[in-house]
């Protein structure tokens, strides 16, 4: 490969398979594409590179040569590849042998996220053990919300979700949950897109903890939020925070992915009218009726008007230039994509 770069700052999701066989003839699969062969392997990267460029950041693919030979890459929207520095191509394994490595990474990870998050949701010293404390105020958030009172709710939800949070740490279940309704508190009192981000931070913690159920059902929520705001300029600002929890939280075959990238895509192809400004109406000056007279007396007349503006040296004026008052008619402004956010690899904090 011509390049090499180090992978640290390219999410783990998605990768792109890329199947080499003995006639050349390279196999391409991975989310968001349709599993498809290609003659030479520029075209396999182009369509890697078409995904990449969905997303708006580089992906990782595997190139798999047919003496067994695996090569891990990275390919960037514009279809630059770049090989991952590990020193160099990997061997595959027996399937037996692979089946048995996997295991024990999956299990070694297993315990080492379980090890971490037991330490970032463990209860201080002098904690409630459960949520049981909290259940009354709660309970008079959800008051406040079907009453209406949404400003008391969102007042109320804030201070309890600081309150728990330093407490029993940032994602202990019970924090999450009264995070949760604090979001959908902040969406009620006016703001969705500060309610949006609430919702992002619950659903990717619930997914750093493992529950992937509990982690897209939030998701799903945040994302019905942003697509019920009418607000082009809003909800491309709401945008940012929906993209990125996506990228964390794909759901099925990245089908949720797309979904939300396909909707930022129609709202930055929605026209935005941008109003004309209103012209100055030009008052016409009066003209005034001259005498009639013969012709030649009129032609003698024109001459020594002529002949004295010459004499004086004064420029004669034009006749004023009708200006039309009608406004014209608006016309889409055009609009430039927003910077979005590339997504944390991991962006809980423990409390």
């Amino acid at each position: 490969m011509s390049t090499m770069r180090e992978s640290a700052d390219v999410p783990a999701w998605p990768v792109y398979a890329l199947t080499v066989h003995d006639d050349g003839r390279v196999l391409a699969s991975g989310p968001l594409i349709e599993t498809s062969g290609h003659p030479t392997r520029a075209a396999a990267i182009e369509v890697v590179a078409g995904a990449a460029g969905r997303l708006g950041r580089s992906v990782r693919a595997t190139a798999s040569e047919p003496d067994g030979a695996v090569w891990p890459l990275i390919v960037s929207p514009d279809g630059e590849v770049s090989e991952v520095k590990t020193g160099r191509p990997r061997a595959a394994a027996p399937k037996k042998r692979q089946e048995k490595r996997a295991v024990k990474r999956r299990e070694k990870d297993r315990g080492r996220r379980a090890a971490k998050e037991g330490s970032a949701a463990a209860p201080r010293p002098g904690a409630p053990e459960g949520g049981e404390a909290y259940a009354e105020p709660l309970a008079q958030v959800t008051g406040h919300l079907d009453a209406g009172r949404t400003e008391e709710a969102q007042a109320l939800a804030t201070q309890l979700d600081t309150q728990v949070a330093g407490v029993l740490g940032v994602s202990h279940p019970v924090a999450l949950g009264v995070r949760e309704v604090r979001a959908r508190a902040t969406a009620e009192a006016g703001d969705p897109v500060a309610g949006i981000q609430l919702y992002r931070d619950v659903a990717e913690r619930w997914h750093y903890r493992g529950d992937a159920e509990q982690a897209e059902a939030v998701a799903g929520r945040a994302e019905k939020l942003w697509t019920g705001i009418t607000d082009v300029e809003r909800a491309l600002s709401a945008g940012v925070a929906v993209v990125r929890m996506r990228n964390q939280i794909p759901g099925e075959g990245g089908a949720a992915l797309a979904s939300v990238l396909a909707h930022r895509e129609r709202l930055l192809r929605t026209p935005v009218a941008e109003a004309a400004p209103e012209a100055t109406p030009v008052t016409p000056t009066p003209a005034t009726a001259a005498p009639v007279t013969d012709a030649g007396s009129t032609a003698k007349g024109t001459e020594a008007v002529a002949g004295r503006g010459a004499a004086a040296g004064a420029e004669v004026p034009e006749p004023p230039v009708a200006v039309s008052s009608a406004p014209r008619s608006s016309r889409p402004r055009p609009r430039t994509a927003p910077s979005w956010e590339r997504p944390a690899v991991n962006a809980r904090k423990a409390g």
